[in-house]
């Protein structure tokens, strides 16, 4: 009889299969509030298995026509691929902050230019989606279908790789992060607005305000695309691609008095989503404040393996 936290693994096989079956393109577009719950749903649970032992994810895909976790590079980012011929498909996973390397990225907000696509970007996950991006680009077929998916730091570098490979004309079926924080300026999210990204933030995230600015406040940080805000019960909030923009911009110091560090955890994502499976609710926004409720700092279930002090999942 296996274990329970193997008997989870293998679930995740399961709903693996599901997602790469689902259409994802119109929960992609930022015109339109339709939100498939189950397709995010499953989603994270893949972000979530990305924090997972390499032994343990491969064992969980003996299935999978190819499957892979590297952590390339210096950055220290595990990502996760894996590969279905039968269900012509591609799914990359990007792990989110896990020890004091990835912390660094987080902190080195400065905005640069990145050669590739012309936009500002956050100097330290344009670093770790540049390690990643060498890594899976060469072993990527152009006749399949890719999905991205990530929590936290592998939120912002699963945009960033989906980008890259737009620009090289990969099918880009969806991107789906779970409490991302920002990697581009107004004029980036601008420029790709087109990108099929959908973000989730559950409650009041913390990380979904960061950063702000820049180093040297020379620019100023804003998200891309539409996002869903999670809220308690079948409860959730969404704000278009041009209302999620307007929304990013200064967030941080805006709503500082109001986020919460527990709320980005991978446990109450997936406890959200889950609550919307059955009966999912839109609420206007000025009736949000009525769908929060706060948790304490190391309320949950434990998600992901401490390597190091800095993992944000854990807090």
């Amino acid at each position: 009889m296996l274990p329970a936290s193997r008997v989870q693994r293998s679930l995740s096989v399961v709903l693996l299969l599901l997602v790469i079956m689902l259409p994802a393109s119109r929960a992609g577009h930022a015109d339109e509030a339709w939100i498939d719950f189950r397709l995010l749903y499953q989603a994270a649970q893949i972000a979530n298995q990305a924090y997972g032992v390499r032994s343990e994810i491969l064992g969980d895909y003996p299935n999978a026509d190819k499957a892979w976790v590297s952590t390339p590079g210096n950055a220290e980012v595990q990502y996760v691929y894996l590969y279905s011929k039968q269900r012509n498909a591609q799914v990359i996973a990007v792990r989110g902050t896990d020890n004091d390397v990835n912390w660094e990225l987080d902190k080195d907000t400065r905005g640069v230019r990145d050669q590739r696509t012309g936009i500002v970007m956050h100097s330290g996950f344009k670093t770790a989606a540049e390690a990643i991006y060498r890594d899976v680009r060469p072993r990527l077929r152009k006749d399949t279908k890719i999905y991205l998916t990530g929590h936290s730091l592998g939120g912002a570098v699963a945009a960033i790789l989906g980008i890259y490979l737009m620009n090289e004309q990969f099918d880009i079926a969806g991107i789906y992060t779970f409490g991302q924080p920002k990697f581009t300026n107004a004029e980036g999210a601008r420029t790709y607005q087109g990108l099929p990204l959908l973000r989730v933030v559950y409650q009041n995230d913390v990380v979904a305000t960061f950063p702000d600015e820049t180093a040297g406040s020379k620019q100023h940080y804003a998200h891309i695309g539409p996002v869903v805000n999670l809220l308690q019960g079948p409860y959730y909030l969404y704000l278009d691609r041009e209302q999620a923009l307007r929304f990013s911009q200064g967030s941080l110091r805006r709503l500082f008095t109001r986020i919460s560090v527990p709320d980005h955890k991978m446990k109450w994502y997936l406890q959200g989503l889950k609550d919307k499976l059955g009966n999912a609710v839109r609420v206007n926004p000025r009736d949000r404040e009525k769908h929060i409720v706060r948790h304490k700092a190391g309320t949950g279930v434990e998600t992901a393996p401490t390597k190091k002090q800095f993992n944000f999942n854990r807090h």
